[in-house]
């Protein structure tokens, strides 16, 4: 191994290192969501300025080092950085937090045409020119009409000895899902509540993705009635009032009904403080016992609320607890969102 690839080698591994190192903050930093596509993530990474010795001056003094050995900044003050494609970021978050690996439930699978050159053709353009076959149809045209000779063997193909390699059409599987976010948006859901279910929902969508990259998603708020709203509006939304969670698990089984299961691996999550009107709590886990055998993963986030939190995840897990597919969870800070997201996600 050259020294170049050695150094490119040490270089990634501490690139790995910091990340690994700072998942959780990673976690929070804002400057990260909203963009789910490809993209690249800057990684700030420690630098060690070597102590100097300047002749004629006293160690450490007037020479802005700050001492020997101390964390320095990159040109022009700036932090080094190094950046990394979003899937392998992702990839080495989800190996720091030991987030589970999703598996497709069933079928889930779509089929599209896929081509490979395994065929041969007489027509074609020339890049895809098979040489060794056009030499043995020459080959075989020059012995059979007698030009061939051992003694030279010259063959020089003609226009009815040329072959192509050619596609042949070949189904190609290709594992999809869908994951509905619902949100309660009620009066008793803070600022700081709703930025709890920001960061859940964009790690909870980057990691589904990174397993399904055929994924759709949609969004829907709540409060004693559930509509569906885009991406910015999920996030943006202001509500008011009552609460029934039951409104937007009904709208959820609605809406579910355009992916069927043999076709969809489906994800649902709700997001709420718990509070529920009486009496709408059986409504909300009748309709999670018909959903949850349907769902590759239910799951439910109970936020902290002002006031305290709700009853819903304590009458869930009495409820469902055993069912499978439930990921159920409470979350008071983000000092919770690591474990969160792992149970959330099925871990």
């Amino acid at each position: 191994m050259r020294p170049i690839e050695r150094d490119l080698l040490r270089f990634k591994e501490i690139v790995r290192g910091e990340v690994k190192k700072k998942a959780r903050e990673f976690l929070t930093r804002e400057e990260l969501f909203g963009q789910v596509e490809g993209r690249l993530v800057s990684i700030p990474l420690p630098q060690l300025e070597l102590p100097k010795i300047v002749y004629g001056e006293p160690l450490g003094e007037d020479l802005g080092l700050g001492g020997p050995g101390t964390d320095s900044l990159g040109p022009a003050g700036h932090v080094p950085v190094a950046e990394l494609e979003l899937e392998e970021f992702l990839d080495l978050v989800g190996e720091a937090l030991r987030l589970p690996r999703l598996r497709p439930k069933g079928e889930g699978e779509v089929t599209e045409e896929a081509f490979r050159y395994t065929t041969i053709a007489r027509k074609g353009p020339r890049g895809l020119r098979h040489v060794r076959r056009t030499l043995k149809e020459s080959l075989k045209r020059a012995l059979i009409i007698g030009e061939y000779r051992s003694e030279e063997p010259l063959l020089v193909p003609e226009r009815e000895d040329l072959r192509y390699k050619a596609p042949r059409s070949k189904p190609r599987p290709h594992a999809q899902a869908v994951v509905l976010f619902a949100l309660d948006v009620s009066g008793s859901m803070r600022e700081e509540e709703l930025r709890l279910v920001k960061t859940l929902s964009f790690w909870i969508t980057l990691w589904i993705k990174r397993h399904f990259p055929r994924l759709e998603r949609r969004y829907l708020l709540h409060d004693a009635e559930a509509w569906e709203v885009t991406e910015e509006e999920f996030f943006r939304a202001r509500e008011g009032g009552g609460t029934r969670l039951s409104s937007a698990l009904l709208l959820a089984e609605e809406i579910l009904k355009r992916y069927p299961e043999s076709f969809y691996n489906r994800y649902l999550y709700h997001f709420s403080d718990g509070e529920n009107w009486q009496g709408d709590t059986p409504v909300a886990l009748e309709a999670l016992r018909r959903l949850l055998p349907t769902l590759a993963l239910y799951g439910y986030a109970q936020v902290q609320g002002p006031y305290g939190q709700g009853r819903f995840l304590e009458d869930l897990r009495e409820a469902l607890g055993k069912e499978e597919g439930l990921a159920a969870t409470e979350v008071k800070g983000k000092e919770d969102l690591p474990m969160a997201l792992r149970r959330l996600l099925g871990g």
